[in-house]
């Protein structure tokens, strides 16, 4: 018999829930739950201040956004250098180029690593990228400059009357209208003349113009002992920038600048420009300690020829010239040095050629008088260290043997001496050897 309670609940309405239905219920409410977790979890994080996010959390462009650096790219491959004559990665300085008119005369050797001349003021250097195996300052890379001395300004002239100036244009170089000469009257005002001309040259930094006039008055047939000794000073000291400094001047004749190509050595960059002047100039006006250490886009300085020398045997002193050898009457001073001449007045005046296969370093010799032999390299050898033999022009082709040489005897210089011969100390004549060519260059022998 059934409970009155039991039977009042087995009776009632409410709803009995099932096992199944329970069931279904739970994962809905774990989904809606996760939902809410989610969204809040976004609405803090939304609202979080920039500077508290996480790097991790920001993506590349929030990095380009907020100005961070983006990892940098892997390193590329090194790019293989040619295996001949690579290109240096640094080259030496070279030659300096000035062009004339920039105010400042030239007249002493540029200071050591400046590149400038005391005194000057620098022009501005051709613009571009010079093309390798060729000369800077040349229009047509492939071909040599002429011998030519350069335009009527640029070497001796005959002189022009007082009061006259050259027509220059406004950077120093020649006009077109030619200078009036001078009447042969002998008259030192003249000379004086000629040097105040070039003197406002040099100081108005036209040293091409002031080195044309110098050479103009010492050749001048007015010139005496005295200006002929101011003028060459003077000139030297010129010359100690454009011919022996490093210092290359726009329109110069006789300079010029040129970068070193593949395979290049001094012998071929005399050969290839036609320089008429020995390769060790080019190594001596450079300053090259070692001539076989040339770099690919390396500048040089170079100097061209032909040169000649005029020993006048009263003064024992040997000049130093440039220009064609047909016209001696248009030479241009270069330098002069101490000379020894032959004993009893023995060294024969006249006209002279350096001859072929005679010059000479380290040569044997052998005394003419005794038979004495010196061999090559002979630190007793008389004749010092170079051999540049004669060969005699027109009266003076019957003088054989004769020639300029060194000297193991400096105090000999000044003297008369030696058999003959034309001997100088021994750097002079490595100078002067190298500015002469076989065939080319003239001796002109003076009393």
């Amino acid at each position: 018999m059934a409970l009155p309670s039991q039977s009042e609940r087995s009776t009632s309405n409410r709803p009995v829930m099932t096992r199944a239905s329970a069931n279904g219920r739970k994962p809905m409410m774990i989904a809606v739950g996760l939902v809410l977790a989610a969204g809040a979890i976004y609405g803090l994080w939304a609202f979080m201040p920039s500077g508290e996010k996480s790097p991790s959390e920001v993506g590349p462009s929030k990095l380009a956004d907020a100005g961070a650096k983006k990892p940098a790219p892997a390193p590329a491959q090194p790019i293989q250098q040619p295996a001949v004559q690579p290109t240096p990665a640094k080259i030496e300085p070279g030659p300096v180029v000035l062009r004339q008119g920039s105010g400042g005369g030239v007249v002493t050797p540029p200071g050591a690593g400046t590149g400038t001349s005391p005194g000057t003021s620098p022009g501005t250097a051709p613009t571009g990228t010079p093309t390798i195996g060729a000369p800077v300052n040349q229009p047509d890379p492939s071909k040599p400059s002429p011998v030519d001395v350069g335009s009527p300004d640029l070497r001796p002239q005959p002189a022009t009357t007082p009061g006259t100036n050259p027509t220059t244009t406004g950077t120093g170089q020649p006009g077109t209208t030619p200078m009036n000469p001078l009447a042969p009257s002998g008259s030192t005002s003249e000379v004086r003349t000629l040097i105040a001309e070039a003197d406002k040259a040099n100081a108005e930094g036209k040293p091409l113009v002031a080195r044309a006039a110098y050479s103009r008055a010492l050749t001048h047939p007015g010139a005496g002992p005295t200006e002929q000794a101011e003028v060459r000073e003077k000139a030297a000291r010129l010359n100690e920038t454009l011919v022996f400094g490093p210092t290359v001047v726009t329109g110069d004749p006789m300079t010029e600048m040129y970068v070193v190509a593949a395979n290049d050595n001094l012998v071929k960059i005399a050969r290839k420009r036609s320089l008429e002047t020995d390769w060790r100039l080019i190594q001596r006006i450079n300053k090259l300690p070692d001539p076989n250490s040339l770099r690919v886009g390396q500048k040089l300085k170079l100097v061209r020829g032909p040169f000649h020398v005029v020993v006048h045997k009263s003064e024992y002193r040997l000049d130093l010239f440039q220009g064609s050898p047909d016209e001696p009457e248009r030479w241009t001073y270069v330098k002069s040095f101490r000379v020894g001449l032959g004993e009893s007045n023995g060294t024969p005046t006249g006209t002279f050629v350096i001859k072929k296969n005679s010059k000479l370093v380290d040569p044997p010799w052998v005394n003419p008088r005794t038979g004495e032999k010196f061999a090559a390299n002979d630190p007793k050898n008389p004749i010092g260290e170079h051999w540049l033999g004669w060969q005699g022009v027109g009266d003076a082709a019957i003088y054989k043997g004769f020639g300029l040489h060194g000297t193991i005897e400096p105090e000999s210089i000044g003297q008369q001496r030696s058999m003959g011969c034309v001997r100088m100390l021994p750097e002079d004549i490595a100078t002067v050897y190298e500015f002469l060519t076989e065939e080319v260059s003239v001796v002109k022998v003076l009393p």
